[in-house]
């Protein structure tokens, strides 16, 4: 009997204690303001919650990846063609941003965690903002855009079939490492990636410790739908910039049509605006306190998901450096939290990959320009955006903990392996004379060396710039109306048309008499044929579509399955070394893996003074079956990892009377899924007490 009161006595103690420290708590909650130093209004307050604090670092991470996800992947082809680069120079841009986050992530976690996280994250939108402003630099630097590569204003050289001289090599730019442009972008990466470092790595852990543990997946889903709309809204803007031409603020008239081959867009607006955005949505990220007021009353009511292998869910990060290596050590020994390591790589090969070159990609396999392939570039954003919404949502409504998200992970990326072998089907490769078809007009060769010099243009000197032109009649295009052998040009309601064309005739007769075709007006049109797809066209992005929202859905729960299995202090430390061995292993040599593969399925480069500049013509049969058989291993490597990571997962909580023990804890079948809630009850409440006594 004197035991049981005891006990009593405890229990009426413990909400003694309680209290005392709610009302510490609610002293503290007085130094929690939001402001601008002793600039601290009481109508700012009111913005001072998790929804407002959801708004702006979702708005910067739209802005992010606006400038990062759209409107660099939207103007590669431009930027390609403006300054002599090839798609590998393109990818190594691409991924340098990856590359510029791996160099400061480890500094930006261990000193953001143990400081003003809302400082930090502002500070890095305004670096954020220069980055910007020096990726538009080079507008201003290189010289006015001429698309002849000599003055516009010699009128009687057309690129017609004509005697002309040799043209003069020195001082022409070539696709070299030593392109001072390509370095320029280089630098603006470099400081994308290190002012959204903070952003990515701290802000994550700045939103979930402000929010219940419930409502964390819903808000981080929030967070990256944000984050989604940005390529969404980039790829419409880019796209719409692309049609406006580059230098149009330093030439009084454009010299070229919209659809002419070589038109270049103005690339360089999209990253002004960037800038302007990034520098103002800072101010008001600078204004928030180190935590919100609510954050206590949530973290009090936390469920302890922690792998058995980092049980103390009260374990500190380490403020001495020379701490940081065991407790990094520590976290590694987590064989769930290694395994969502893994396939964050395996994932963000593909992810990175896609992401730098959709545009270019869609380009290709569906035979459309570039300003189209952005738009279409949109669709696979918005399903990225869908799948992220459907992941948190799916988290939320069945209440999943760790086994159950190891679950769901595995179904989404079987669904995802599925579909991905939709990329195989795409529109047929375009016959280019000289190219992959021969001036005889036989068939097309892929494996045949083609030369766009024959008998009908040896006599026209042409130079070596790509204009292509069209026969409509046929189908087939040729490298410029000089490698033709056209002689005359028209302009037909705005169109512009080649005439006397000498290879014309002689490719018409070959195909005349194979096909049986009748006789047809020989004249060419500027620019590309229109190519029919057909449902090859809606099959692909059809299937693209469910891929992407299928894998982007496992992204919310690999998320929450990090924050969960490690101590709640070294969650922000978790998420540096995630992000370290994501962008070292997997975005990294994404972008510059897809880069060479884009490469390799090259059928014609430009050439410059006997330099090879950018791809031409690609080969989407080749360029398909390349990143579809990627796309599928990397696939197949996911599942087999989280398989591992579902079968080693041992939570802390088993030997814990103080926390749920959920389904997943013990069932380890392929389809329970539903998982008791990850709040405390009043009952478990109660039940926890008794259980000590």
């Amino acid at each position: 009997m004197f035991q049981m009161e005891k006990h009593n006595v405890q229990d009426f103690e413990e909400p003694g204690e309680n209290l005392k420290h709610k009302i510490e708590d609610e002293d503290d909650a007085d130094k929690l303001l939001c402001g601008y130093g002793a600039c601290t209004p009481r109508w700012l307050q009111g913005f001072h919650n998790a929804k407002c604090l959801l708004l702006v670092l979702g708005i910067c991470a739209f802005i992010q990846s606006f400038v990062v996800n759209a409107i660099f992947p939207v103007g590669l082809s431009t930027l390609e063609r403006r300054f002599k680069m090839t798609s590998t120079h393109t990818g190594i841009i691409s991924s340098w941003y990856d590359f510029a986050v791996l160099l400061v992530v480890f500094p930006v976690c261990h000193w953001g965690n143990n400081g003003h996280k809302g400082r930090w994250i502002g500070w890095g939108g305004v670096i954020m903002a220069l980055g910007s402003l020096i990726c538009a630099l080079p507008h201003w630097m290189v010289d006015i855009y001429h698309p002849d590569g000599n003055s516009l204003a010699n009128q009687t050289d057309f690129g017609q079939c004509v005697n002309r001289d040799d043209p003069e090599c020195a001082g022409k730019p070539h696709s070299s490492w030593l392109n001072p442009y390509f370095w320029m972008f280089i630098l603006g990466q470099t400081l994308h990636g290190v002012g959204s470092t903070p952003l990515f790595s701290i802000g994550t852990t700045y939103m979930d410790e402000n929010v219940s543990q419930k409502a964390s997946p819903v808000y981080l889903a929030i967070h990256a739908v944000l984050t989604s709309f940005g390529p969404v809204i980039g790829v419409f803007a880019g796209g719409f910039l692309l049609n406006l031409y580059d230098d149009f603020d330093r030439v009084d008239r454009i010299p070229m049509e919209r659809s002419d081959p070589r038109w270049v867009g103005a690339w360089w607006v999209g990253f002004i605006i960037s800038a302007i955005s990034a520098l103002l949505i800072a101010f008001p990220i600078l204004g928030f306190a180190r935590e919100l007021p609510e954050a206590q009353r949530h973290r009090a009511k936390d469920v302890n998901q922690c792998h058995i292998a980092n049980g103390d869910v009260n374990a500190k990060a380490p403020r001495d450096l020379t701490k940081l290596p065991a407790c990094v050590w520590k976290i590694l020994s987590n064989p769930t939290f290694l395994v969502c390591i893994f396939v964050g790589i395996f994932e963000s090969i593909i992810i990175n990959g896609f992401a730098a070159f959709m545009p270019k990609i869609l380009e290709t396999l569906l035979s459309t320009n570039p300003t189209l392939a952005s738009y279409l570039s949109s669709v696979v954003i918005f399903a990225a955006a869908t799948g992220v919404m459907v992941g948190g949502t799916i988290i939320r409504q069945l209440k999943l903990q760790v086994g159950g998200m190891l679950k769901m992970i595995i179904v989404c990326h079987f669904f995802a392996l599925i579909f991905t072998t939709g990329l195989l089907s795409h529109c047929p490769q375009r016959e280019f004379v000289g190219i992959n078809l021969g001036y005889e007009d036989l068939t097309i060769e892929k494996s045949h060396d083609f030369s766009i010099a024959s008998k009908c243009n040896s006599d026209c000197h042409c130079k070596m710039e790509w204009n292509p032109v069209c026969d409509r009649n046929t189908g087939h295009m040729y490298y410029s109306a000089c490698h033709a052998g056209c002689t005359a040009m028209t302009k037909n309601q705005g169109a512009t048309e080649w005439s006397g064309c000498g290879c014309l005739t002689s490719n018409n007769t070959f195909h005349n008499l194979i096909h049986g075709i009748k006789e047809h007006p020989e004249v060419l049109n500027q620019g590309y044929c229109h190519q029919d797809c057909g449902y090859r066209e809606y099959i692909l992005m059809v299937t693209l579509f469910v891929t992407v929202v299928a894998s982007f859905a496992s992204g919310i729960p690999t998320q929450q399955i990090m924050l969960r299995v490690v101590p709640f202090d070294q969650r922000t430390l978790a998420l540096g070394v995630n992000w370290t061995f994501v962008r070292l292993l997997g975005f990294i040599p994404g972008g510059i893996l897809f880069g060479v593969i884009i490469d390799t399925a090259c059928l014609e480069w430009g050439e410059s003074c006997g330099k090879a500049t950018s791809c031409l013509v690609y080969d989407p049969f080749k360029l398909s079956w390349t990143i579809t058989g990627l796309a599928i291993v990397c696939k197949l490597l996911s599942i087999l990892a989280t398989i591992i990571g579902y079968m080693t997962y041992r939570p802390s909580d088993l030997d814990n009377a103080g926390s749920i023990q959920t389904v997943d804890s013990h069932c380890h079948t392929a389809l329970h899924l539903v998982v008791n809630d990850d709040r405390l009850p009043e009952q478990a409440i109660i039940h926890a007490s008794y259980g000590h006594m």
